[in-house]
């Protein structure tokens, strides 16, 4: 089947970005398709480099099982499916007394402490400690403690104040229990964290190696006052050439970015004209000699796209989950 559009990954820059944590143990986040990444080939392009493989809920490790069936795998969100985690060899997260309750026997586990980030996990040593010894009573295997921290790039105070926190957990701990202590994300690299045996990362791995790849269908040239797309968002002030891509906001090209962000046409940046349709969007060609069939990068730098949509290079990344083309590992 041919294919107009395409998520094209760097191996060089992923293996690159891997090199920086050379010689700490991983938890490689594969969750939301691997950020938007393809999870097939990013479970099998990590595998070699990585210990452990983390997921949001039953359904990715599930997923990410059958595509490995050695890496351990860690489900980082809610879970009610204790048994289901179990006979995938899939560990998770117990997050309250009610978690604890609800472990299978047998099965691995890793406290999630809410040190601050205030989403998931245990607040208070009480119940952090009654829920160890429902896990022990129901023979339970207490693989990991972990902590998310916040803000480890924009709030050195709140780092601190998370990790003083945290380590009042790892105090109380049992003495005969020697669980994996490990912390996320990325940044924690450049944090002093002795207690953390494995990193959980994401944006750490995946920054800047992903192209989003398409062509141009259509050339067309308009006349001052002609105008594209709905609305009348674009109405030309002089003569122009017009190039039509098969790429929209059903694919994860956000709308806010007509008329404002600009797509690659060989190495010649083309500004987006018209609001983007949910299938394709117009572009301006004046500048380039492009033809039907010419090459488009709509992604090429996940940080600008972010600051334009004044969000996170990790929202840009995995709106393209529902692109409609291949993954092409380079």
């Amino acid at each position: 089947m041919f294919y107009f559009n395409k998520r094209v990954v760097s191996a060089e820059k992923i293996y690159d970005n891997l090199s920086v944590f050379k010689g700490r143990k991983l938890c490689a986040m594969v969750k939301a398709n691997a950020y938007g990444f393809g999870v097939e080939e990013m479970v099998k392009l990590l595998s070699p480099h990585v210990e452990y493989f983390g997921v949001a809920s039953v359904e990715e490790g599930v997923q990410v099982r059958e595509l490995d069936s050695d890496r351990k795998i860690l489900l980082v969100g809610k879970n009610y499916d204790s048994y289901i985690c179990k006979a995938n060899n899939i560990s998770y997260a117990v997050c309250n007394v009610t978690d604890a309750l609800y472990a299978c026997k047998g099965s691995d586990v890793h406290l999630k402490i809410d040190s601050g980030m205030h989403r998931l996990g245990f607040n208070n040593t009480e119940e952090f400690l009654t829920a160890i010894s429902i896990l022990r009573d129901k023979e339970v295997n207490i693989e990991g403690v972990y902590t998310h921290f916040a803000t480890l790039d924009c709030d050195d105070d709140y780092f601190h104040f998370q990790y003083d926190n945290f380590k009042k957990f790892l105090e109380v701990l049992p003495k005969d229990l020697n669980p994996l202590i490990h912390v996320g994300g990325s940044w924690a690299l450049a944090k002093d964290i002795p207690e953390a045996g494995m990193l959980r990362i994401g944006k750490g791995i995946y920054h800047g190696a992903i192209n989003i790849e398409s062509r141009v269908i259509r050339v067309f040239d308009i006349e001052e006052g002609d105008r594209v797309g709905y609305a009348n968002s674009f109405i030309a002030k002089k003569k122009m050439r017009v190039g039509i891509v098969p790429v929209g906001y059903a694919d994860g090209l956000k709308r806010m970015l007509a008329n404002r962000y600009s797509v690659l046409v060989g190495d010649t940046k083309c500004k987006i004209v018209g609001n983007i349709c949910m299938d394709m969007f117009a572009v301006d060609l004046s500048k380039v000699n492009a033809i039907e069939g010419s090459g488009v990068t709509i992604l090429y730098d996940e940080s600008l796209a972010a600051k334009k949509l004044k969000s996170s290079s990790y929202e840009v990344t995995t709106n393209f989950n529902h692109l409609r083309g291949k993954t092409v590992i380079n």
